[in-house]
């Protein structure tokens, strides 16, 4: 019985090791290839707790610190972000790119969680 528990409690360590990395959320991604650039617009659903609206709530702030862009291997768009951001941001931007590629968004909030999406281009 000890073993088993054992193995369940290193099994359970590990999965969560795995997922610390990044955890996949929804986000609204489109991203179109015309004439080899591709445009692509994220929208993002985040409330964006400023320092100063958390303090009123009694709340420590959240908001998102920095936005990633990869195809494959490749950052194709990047920023760092204040708590300035609007709440639910829609970011679009273009980069040069072809149909059937992969998009993957990474966002990090301020704690240093991190989430992403991905999705095809058409």
């Amino acid at each position: 019985m000890k073993k088993l528990m054992l193995a369940l409690v290193s099994i359970a360590l590990m999965a969560t090791a795995a997922m610390a990395d990044a955890t996949e959320v929804k986000m609204k991604i489109k991203a179109k290839e015309k004439d080899g650039l591709v445009k692509a617009k994220v929208s993002i659903s985040h409330n964006m707790l400023t320092y100063d609206q958390a303090k009123k709530k009694g709340v420590e702030a959240n908001f998102i610190s920095h936005i990633t862009a990869t195809v494959g291997d490749k950052v194709v768009y990047d920023a760092s972000t204040s708590q300035f951001l609007s709440k639910n941001p829609l970011i679009k931007f273009a980069f040069k790119g072809k149909k059937g590629d992969e998009i993957k968004i990474t966002y990090t909030q301020l704690k240093g969680e991190q989430f992403f999406a991905t999705k095809k281009i058409k």
